[in-house]
């Protein structure tokens, strides 16, 4: 449509809103009312992650399949219970897990991963012989010393042991004695200052590795949840503190949790908080910048109503589509900025209209001719830049731009409809303006003299920064846009280290116990695999060699029955201890070297602690709390172990009903659970993983695919957006401004803006994500604005001397571009690292696109007038 007709149409429409203004306020003034009064009703967010993705594409298929096998391995807490102590984690463990389901109404159901009777008869059947053998070695090294002790199980009988230890020292070539003399020490010193301390028994009898793992115990809960993710109306979190606060666990235990709904509610926290922040931080940093820009509180509160009434619209809008996701929340703030800028752009003209002597109503329809047309490309433009999501698979970010997009044009009806009546209503007067914004002005021409040299640097400065494109790179790991600082994030990122039980693992499903066998053991020998398990796996290998191994244990393991600690008045106690300092500067007097020093360290501690417990009121205490820490542990510790020397015979018809139910759905499928060799948390690591398992099992599912398919599905519905972004962009400006000059003059700069923003990130470090992907797409629509602005400017109204800096549409541009770097801004100090890295890099390309349209831009025009100049010249 060419220009001056579409002005013409602009201008009439105006002008009917010009002299029907009060009935235009009013009908705005109703209608926004009963929408904020809808919106307010209906907001919500959806916090369900892999609702942003199609539901089309195949992997979310298998994933719906398997989860509707399983529901239990989904919309799960996960609870982690670590102690300094196996006893007393898997008390604890044992305690909360009985309290959880007492709350019939809050959980589905509660499951003890390695938890239960069962376990406690049979767990050391799951050892390799060679484990076990290692298990028996020694326990028969320390059976002599645990005989003296059961003699005299109380702190007398222990010193009396370390007697004996040092009766015998060299006699141990493993070290085993040295540790745990080391660890006595650490107990004199922990009780000395009334610090929880236990020997590690466990370490010394199973070895440190599997002791540490036994002592991080785990509870998988499934909640009920409301449709808003809360527990009978209370945050997840609130009520498993609640919980867990009731049982009172001492200073030993901690309960920490981590789960996907956790995961999922500390999210929606996050974003509805950062993103509520970082709109009302837009709304007051931007009106302050248009008090600037425009110079007068009647232009700023004309300018604001327009934007809040286009902000709610578009916000019923996108509540009418549906709710709103973790990521097209953000529309909020992207409407700020680039809403506003319509409104900058309208004022500025119409006060340079009324400041050249035009009345209200000329200066209005004048500025809705010069202005409107650019506005409304820009509006294009900006709107199919959110649009091109639409088609990907994307759905997350295709909401955004559904409801980023329409509110573009929403934005754009507003500011010729609403902004006009508003200003006929409180009319600007020339006399109001700031007399700081009078002296605000481009007056420069350096980029017109110096042209050459301008695009000469922007030319060198774009080709370095091109040559850092190659750094720029997709993370795939979904963890890496959440709040670090989360008790969630930090609960599962320390459970990657976890060696037995990884938290991401492949699942498959397969229609009998023989196929699931089979697919295990083909599977569990890639290399990128470090077990592959079925329900059959949990019928232990190697039973009898196993039984005949603990047998021969449980002969000299000969654990007396109600085996528990006595205690002593604390006369005995100090002596037994006087006995034992004594006995150790015996030792330290006639073994120097190495092992002097080391029985120096437990002598020190041991003084420091008589010292601590040198009368009865305090020593007392000081001796239970020493008591606590060497041998209360020990007794329920060997009374495991003993019940474990005696198991049954395993079949498949004894494994626990909670069990069979990971791995046998109640409709007859098997689940194969395929567990990595290498750290999930390594993107890299997660790839090779997924594409080795799916080589063998196409229909692999579960996290670590999900993770790896969607990252593949965002950055395919990332190319599609910006190729569709692009070929907007192109088929606008060329249809809009008939000339493929004037839209290379546009283009040149958005090039070099994203360039150079691309190139920012790389060096910062800053890689493109599942929130942050939509940035280049959407900044092609919006990025164009400013160019479109200038060049229509440019070729309808030019400045008398050429110099464009100088005109009201400069001043837009960059009053424009700097409220779009400021509310993009705010969304940069967001706790979520997605939306984080979202506001940081639009930032970034707003930051760039401002310099590139005030510098780069006008040297580019001085280029081609020169150009053309010449051109002519030559031919004439």
């Amino acid at each position: 449509m060419p220009h001056r007709h579409f002005s013409s149409i602009l201008s009439w429409w105006v002008g009917h809103v010009e002299r029907h203004y009060r009935v235009v306020i009013i009908l705005f003034t109703l209608v926004t009312l009963a929408i904020l009064a809808y919106t307010v009703k209906n907001f919500k967010i959806n916090d369900d992650l892999t609702s942003m993705i199609s539901d089309k594409l195949p992997f979310r298929h298998l994933e719906k399949e398997f989860y509707r096998e399983f529901p239990q391995t989904t919309d799960v807490i996960v609870l982690v219970v670590d102690s300094d102590s196996i006893g007393s984690a898997m008390d604890a463990r044992r305690r909360l897990a009985e309290r959880l389901r007492k709350e019939k109404n809050l959980f589905n159901s509660v499951y003890e991963p390695g938890g239960g009777e069962f376990f406690e008869r049979n767990g050391l059947l799951y050892m390799e012989p060679h484990e076990l053998d290692e298990l028996s070695d020694n326990l028969a090294q320390g059976e002599p010393m645990m005989g003296l002790l059961f003699r005299d199980f109380s702190l007398r009988g222990f010193f009396s042991l370390i007697g004996t230890v040092l009766d015998n020292y060299g006699s141990d070539p493993s070290g085993k004695m040295d540790t745990m003399l080391d660890h006595v020490g650490t107990a004199f010193r922990s009780a000395a200052v009334n610090r929880p301390y236990h020997l590690p028994w466990e370490s010394m009898m199973y070895g440190e590795k599997e002791a540490a793992d036994q002592r991080k115990q785990f509870i998988i809960v499934h909640p009920h949840l409301d449709q808003d993710g809360l527990l009978m109306g209370t945050p997840p979190p609130d009520a498993m503190h609640r919980i867990i606060g009731e049982l009172k666990f001492d200073d030993s235990v901690k309960v920490r949790m981590t789960g996907d709904v956790l995961l999922a509610y500390e999210d929606v926290t996050t974003v509805r908080e950062s993103v509520g922040l970082a709109t009302f931080a837009s709304l007051i940093l931007v009106g302050a910048i248009i008090l600037f820009a425009l110079g007068s509180i009647r232009l700023v509160f004309v300018s604001l109503a327009t934007l809040l009434t286009g902000l709610i619209w578009t916000t019923a809008f996108g509540l009418a589509v549906d709710c709103l996701n973790l990521i097209s929340v953000t529309f909020a703030v992207l409407f700020v900025g680039l809403g506003i800028d319509y409104s900058i752009q309208f004022c500025l003209r119409y006060r340079e209209l009324v400041e050249a002597g035009h009345d209200n109503r000329e200066s209005i329809i004048r500025t809705a001719g010069g202005v409107g047309t650019g506005l409304f490309i820009s509006c294009i433009t900006t709107a199919f830049g959110f649009y091109a999501f639409l088609p990907t698979a994307y759905a997350g970010i295709a909401q955004l731009g559904l409801i980023s997009g329409t509110g573009m044009f929403i934005g754009f009806f507003c500011n010729l409809t609403l902004l006009p009546a508003l200003l006929t209503l409180i009319a600007f007067r020339k006399g109001l303006i700031s007399p700081l914004t009078r002296k605000i002005s481009f007056k420069t021409s350096f980029p017109y003299k110096h042209y050459r040299g301008v695009c000469v640097a922007a030319l060198a400065l774009g080709l370095c920064a091109a040559a850092l494109l190659p750094g720029v790179y997709f993370d795939y790991n979904p963890l890496n846009l959440y709040n670090p600082a989360s008790e969630s994030i930090s609960t599962l990122k320390e459970l990657f280290t976890n060696r037995q039980a990884p938290p991401w693992t492949i699942s498959i499903l397969t229609d009998g116990k023989k196929s699931a066998d089979e697919l295990a053991d083909r599977i569990g020998k890639l290399k990128e695999v470090k077990a592959a398990i079925s329900i059959v796996d949990f019928v232990p290998t190697d039973q009898e060699e196993k039984q005949n191994i603990l047998s021969n244990m449980a002969l000299f393991m000969a654990v007396p029955e109600n085996l528990s600690v006595k205690s002593l008045p604390y006369g005995d106690n100090m002596a037994a201890l006087n006995s034992l300092e004594t006995k150790l500067e015996k030792f330290i007097a006639g073994h120097p070297g190495e092992p002097a020093r080391r029985m120096t360290g437990l002598l020190d501690s041991l003084r420091q602690f008589k010292k601590n417990a040198a009368t009865p009121g305090r020593g007392k205490a000081a001796f239970a709390s020493l008591e606590d820490g060497l041998v209360a542990g020990l007794p329920p510790l060997l009374t495991r172990l003993d019940k474990m020397l005696h198991p049954a015979t395993v079949t498949y018809a004894d494994l626990p009903p909670d069990l069979v139910r990971e791995y046998v759905s109640p409709a007859g499928r098997y689940r194969v659970q395929v567990m990595p060799r290498e750290d999930m948390m390594n993107v890299a690591a997660l790839g090779r993983f997924v594409k080795a398992v799916e080589a063998v099992a196409p229909n692999a599912t579960d996290t670590p695919v999900s993770i790896y398919e969607t990252g593949k599905a965002v950055v395919s519905s990332f190319r599609l957006a910006t190729m569709m972004a692009l070929a907007v962009v192109l088929v606008v400006l060329l249809g809009s401004l008939r000339s493929f000059s004037a839209a290379a003059l546009v283009l040149i700069p958005l090039f070099l803006a994203i360039t150079l923003a691309a190139a920012t990130s790389v060096i910062c470090g800053l890689p493109l994500n599942f929130a942050n992907v939509i940035v280049l797409p959407l900044f092609l629509g919006v990025g164009v604005h400013s160019g479109v602005m200038f060049i229509l400017r440019y070729l309808t109204e030019p400045p008398a001397d050429g110099n464009m800096l100088m005109t009201s549409t400069a001043r837009a541009v960059f009053y424009s571009n700097l409220t779009m770097i400021i509310s993009t801004s705010t969304l940069a100090f967001s706790a979520h690292r997605g939306i984080a890295s979202m506001g940081k890099l639009l930032t970034l390309c707003f930051v760039f696109i401002m310099i590139c349209i005030l510098i780069v831009f006008p040297a580019l025009l001085q280029l081609f007038v020169k150009y053309r100049e010449g051109k002519q010249r030559a031919s004439g």
